[in-house]
């Protein structure tokens, strides 16, 4: 999907990281709720990495989107519940409504990456070209890479605010870094597809 070797490697590199993180954290845990949003991370971090490369438009896009969109309505779900007081944040690895809105837009953002760009032969053909995307779909993007950033900025400002107290990085500062790569990594994976 992308063509430039640098934000190629830097951007695996990124994805790599968060999915070594959400397995560690994923064998760490516990509790349900927090070991099926590890299982969603890793898994997205996998799709992260084989999207920077043209060998992803081999793989099968509909078990992709099935299972982004089931991971999207997944934090909804949670974020609703803890709103409703029906959760609370220990169920959840000690993370807010809002952290969960913050991964239902990443699952949401991968769902859009798979449905944006052509898959298969096509995808093969036109591997690096992102240009005449749909109007829909160009809208969207813009739409999801935004809130991708706004997303990155208010984990950055958690994390700042993590490093100054008392850190556990494998719990909530771990879990909140994790925040600031995939959401600024995903906004640099797809403001090239909206501007290419």
């Amino acid at each position: 999907m992308l063509s430039d070797p640098v934000l190629q490697w830097a951007l695996t590199l990124t994805f790599s990281a968060t999915a070594m993180y959400a397995t560690v954290r994923l064998l760490a845990d516990r509790k349900l709720l927090p070991i099926v949003g590890n299982a969603l991370h890793l898994v997205m971090g996998l799709v992260m990495v084989a999207m920077c490369w043209p060998w992803w438009s081999l793989l099968p896009a509909i078990p992709q989107t099935l299972c982004f969109s089931a991971g999207a309505v997944w934090f909804v779900a949670i974020a609703i519940l803890q709103v409703r007081r029906r959760i609370t944040r220990a169920a959840v690895g000690g993370h807010s409504a809002w952290h969960q809105a913050a991964h239902a837009v990443m699952m949401l953002a991968m769902v859009w990456m798979i449905l944006a760009m052509p898959s298969g032969t096509d995808a093969t053909t036109h591997a690096h070209h992102h240009g005449g995307l749909e109007p829909w779909a160009a809208a969207s993007g813009v739409a999801i890479t935004a809130a991708l950033v706004t997303s990155g900025v208010i984990f950055l400002v958690e994390l700042i605010s993590c490093l100054r107290g008392r850190t556990n990085w494998l719990g909530h500062t771990g879990d909140v870094a994790s925040g600031v790569l995939m959401s600024f990594g995903m906004a640099a994976m797809c403001w090239p597809m909206i501007t290419g």
